[in-house]
């Protein structure tokens, strides 16, 4: 593996008086995927938004430590230019209501990148990417909100692509997709890893074996454990991963 794309030491958040994210040492290494599980409310999507800062739309939060994107303070970055960089998909797709044209270049208009053609370009390059061109080239009028789920999902990566982000953040991504779309999605972001680092919040255990690199497991805001997929899921160092990992608790 690369360098690190993104770095936490001694990570504190707090909501109010409660303490979510514990004294977290984390890192994510370049061009791979790396999954967060543990059980609800034990601090994985907080971990999650803090890379793009999204925990500072919550009233009432404040946290200490240093976050690293790509060795450069978090802190010493601009928020759109930190979030033209490290961008997130939600868990339920959230297509603007426009036409999945619009939904495309609404990106590189709020970053007033490129012309006419290069938006173009940019549209089918990020659908060739996720697997949608062939299937929406002839629909790029037609309204987004009109896709199916899977699509959906599949359209708000692809428009995160068009700004050419160097990390993407996913938050359950698949969590409202039937099966068979789940393992679609995966299949993508093992395609996409080539070219991004992927840091992905997921509940189910499977997934994260099947797709993941490196797995963190947490509990009640603390990193109890990470390293290599395979190591995790096959020999955990600390019971408590153990106990997650085969059912007695979550």
């Amino acid at each position: 593996m690369d360098g690190y794309a993104l770095r936490t030491e001694k990570l504190n958040l707090y909501y109010g008086t409660m303490h979510a994210l514990l004294s977290v040492n984390f890192k994510v290494f370049e061009n791979s995927i790396t999954s967060l599980i543990g059980p609800s409310g034990c601090g994985k999507s907080t971990l999650l938004r803090c890379f793009n800062r999204m925990n500072d739309l919550i009233d009432d939060v404040r946290m200490d430590g240093t976050i690293f994107v790509k060795e450069q303070d978090m802190e010493m970055l601009d928020i759109i230019e930190l979030r033209k960089r490290v961008g997130m998909v939600f868990q339920r797709p959230n297509p603007f209501p426009f036409s999945v044209y619009e939904n495309l270049i609404y990106g590189l208009k709020v970053h007033d990148i490129g012309s006419r053609k290069y938006k173009q370009e940019t549209v089918e390059r990020c659908l060739r990417a996720v697997g949608l061109w062939e299937d929406l080239k002839d629909k790029l009028s037609s309204p987004a909100l009109n896709l199916s789920e899977e699509t959906k999902q599949r359209l708000c990566i692809a428009r995160l692509l068009t700004v050419e982000p160097e990390i993407i953040l996913l938050d359950e991504p698949c969590s409202a997709l039937d099966p068979i779309a789940t393992l679609r999605v995966e299949e993508l972001m093992v395609e996409l890893k080539k070219n991004y680092t992927i840091l992905i919040v997921t509940h189910n255990m499977q997934q994260a074996a099947r797709v993941s690199d490196y797995t963190g497991f947490m509990l009640l805001g603390e990193l109890v454990e990470f390293g290599e997929t395979s190591q995790i899921f096959t020999s955990p160092k600390d019971k408590r991963t153990e106990d997650y990992i085969t059912g007695r608790f979550g």
